[in-house]
């Protein structure tokens, strides 16, 4: 009976193949590699991160009241352009027939 021993190119994990019958036999999930992070750097983070979501939100807000003050002005403009045209009776499909 052969055994082998791959990895597996998408999780990592060991699998144990038997070659005569072509079926796994046994799998090991792969290890993850213990990462500590001190508070004080996690914290830091923290602090980059509201930071960074404060920008974005003066951001979104500096960009919503250019957006109302261009659209302010265009609705001024065609107020002034209506002001000068005379006001007809508008025209409604039923008095199309």
């Amino acid at each position: 009976m052969a055994r082998f021993t791959v990895t597996c190119p998408h999780c990592h994990a060991l699998l144990d193949l038997d070659g005569d019958t072509q079926v796994i036999v046994g799998s090991k999930a792969p290890e993850k590699p213990k990462t500590t992070t001190s508070l004080e750097d996690r914290l830091q983070a923290l602090g980059k991160e509201k930071a960074d979501a404060r920008a974005k939100m003066e951001e979104a807000m500096r960009t919503e009241k250019a957006g109302a003050a261009i659209r302010e002005e265009k609705f001024r403009k065609l107020l002034e352009e209506a002001k000068d045209q005379p006001v007809t009776k508008p025209i409604r499909d039923v008095d199309l027939d």
